[in-house]
């Protein structure tokens, strides 16, 4: 199972404590309006968190503020969901059966590839689904209580925040663009003063997706054969000897690159997709990798690329020439983006007023 479907469950489910007949002799870390949030919830949130940040920011999990800041940060989310959860019971949004079987079956749609990006049959995904389940202590009615709970949260949001929000005039669209292109042409190196910190974040992501998809650049599959850090020579030309059989293989005209990349790469992220990586643009692969996507024409398979993870074959599959920014072309997603931004603001602000009406208890010992 990958951890896109780890994900789908915990993040659809691991997010609630329960209802009043939930073990109340249980440590609670918090209470909202009476209800008790349960320190085995926390926990097991808290653990998927950490799971996520110690594989994304290894480093800044290290340092204790970090992580005593990740805890308190759960607690808060924690009781931001039970907040969303009252007020949609106390206007009686409903939830209708389609809607929990759409959110069932979108959820098992993640479980159709293992952790290789390997296609599974229905029965292996249903099984993989099943164990997900057990491993997280939920039986399916517990999974569809949830899952039912979390639909009304999002459409008490679509109602009271989504549906007030409009998209940016053009004219604001129009100068958030000018800035970024400022930004991603070197004219300021820092991004803009006046934003927080939410906004300066989404900022940089934006302005670098309008540069990557300016910028040179080669879409490319691979094959890749590992080399292990510190590997001996005899490894490596093990390592070498397997990828120039593979390139053999790929000579023959009858060949499928796609086929082989999901027989035969090392690259798990990419060998389900047939070797897919994505766009390259030009300064950020290795110098010899680079060197030959960018010169390789279209169609064309390298011979073994060494880099400090292994042996490459790669395919080129299409060339885009750099060309500068028009706001035409980005208007639409750069409009959705702004939307985005607005929303989580609004969002912020809505629970804020929640909380504000709510009675909220907190236990500062049982989280450190």
């Amino acid at each position: 199972m990958s951890n896109s479907s780890k994900a789908a469950i915990l993040g659809a489910l691991a997010v609630f404590c329960g209802s009043a007949s939930a073990k109340l002799l249980e440590d609670t870390v918090a209470s909202v309006n009476g209800a008790p949030i349960l320190l085995s919830e926390y926990q097991k949130e808290l653990t998927t968190s950490m799971e996520f940040w110690s594989k994304a920011e290894p480093d800044a999990m290290r340092d204790s503020a970090n992580l005593k800041k990740l805890k308190e940060s759960t607690l808060e989310e924690l009781i931001n969901r039970e907040l969303l959860y009252q007020e949609g019971a106390k206007r009686k949004i409903k939830v209708r059966e389609r809607d929990i079987e759409n959110g069932i079956n979108e959820i098992k749609q993640r479980f159709m590839r293992d952790e290789n990006g390997q296609e599974l049959s229905e029965a292996q995904a249903e099984a993989a689904f099943q164990k997900q389940l057990r491993g997280d202590g939920l039986n399916y009615n517990q999974f569809r209580e949830r899952l039912s709970k979390q639909i009304m949260a999002r459409k008490l949001i679509d109602e009271d925040v989504k549906a007030k929000l409009q998209p940016p005039p053009e004219k604001e669209a129009k100068a958030y663009f000018e800035r970024i292109k400022k930004y991603i042409a070197g004219k300021s190196t820092d991004t803009p003063k006046d934003m927080d910190e939410e906004s300066t974040l989404a900022f940089r992501q934006i302005s670098q997706q309008v540069k990557a998809e300016s910028s040179e650049r080669v879409l490319v599959s691979r094959i890749l054969i590992k080399i292990s850090p510190g590997a001996s020579e005899v490894e490596k030309k093990r390592a070498l000897k397997t990828a120039s059989d593979i390139r053999k293989r790929l000579e023959d005209e009858s060949a499928d690159f796609a086929k082989i990349a999901k027989e035969h790469s090392e690259d798990r992220a990419s060998a389900g997709n047939g070797g897919d990586i994505g766009y390259v643009l030009r300064g950020v692969a290795p110098p010899d990798f680079e060197k030959a996507a960018f010169s390789l024409p279209v169609g064309e398979i390298s011979q073994p690329i060494e880099t400090e993870v292994g042996y490459n074959i790669i395919r080129v599959r299409e060339k885009r020439a750099a060309e500068a920014p028009n706001f035409g072309r980005f208007q639409k997603g750069l409009s959705q983006a702004m939307m985005n931004l607005s929303f989580q603001k609004e969002l912020e602000k809505y629970v804020k007023g929640l909380k504000a009406k709510a009675v909220i208890e907190r236990s500062s010992t049982a989280i450190n």
